[in-house]
């Protein structure tokens, strides 16, 4: 009979919960990055058109013109703070599935630990029934 693990099932359980808690950080995290170069590319884009607008203001510009530079920039800033606040919620969400993900490792590798130790138990089980056996065919070869 070979060496059986009784929390095989309960293992390969914890197994897939950490596979499925790893997809879906990976997910989570890539929607995370995604936000995080969004939002850059808004505050690039801001730069840019305080930039434009201030450049306008150096030169002779019309009330409206100035108006429209202001909401854009305006714009910008809502966008931004919009986008901020996803960034955030998104940041949360990866740092609790990283926390979440942490645990399941952890027992996962708590198995691991307990099925190494049972399998050295049950080799050295093993061996001393293979050496008793082994003891027991020389006694009997030496009585003969």
């Amino acid at each position: 009979m070979g060496f059986e693990y009784r929390f095989e099932r309960v293992m390969k359980l914890a197994e897939n919960e950490k596979y499925n808690l790893e997809v879906q950080y990976k997910r989570l995290f890539d929607e995370f990055e995604s936000l995080a170069r969004k939002l850059i590319e808004l505050m690039d884009l801001k730069e840019k058109a305080q930039t434009e607008l201030q450049n306008q203001m150096s030169q002779a510009i019309t009330i409206d013109q100035m108006k429209m530079g202001i909401t854009d920039v305006n714009t910008m800033d809502s966008l931004i703070d919009e986008t901020n606040k996803r960034y955030i919620r998104a940041k949360a969400r990866v740092e609790d599935f990283q926390t979440k993900l942490q645990e399941k490792a952890m027992e996962v590798k708590k198995y691991e630990k307990i099925k190494e130790k049972q399998q050295s138990i049950y080799r050295r089980l093993t061996q001393k029934a293979e050496i008793k056996r082994m003891d027991e065919i020389a006694g009997q070869r030496t009585a003969r």
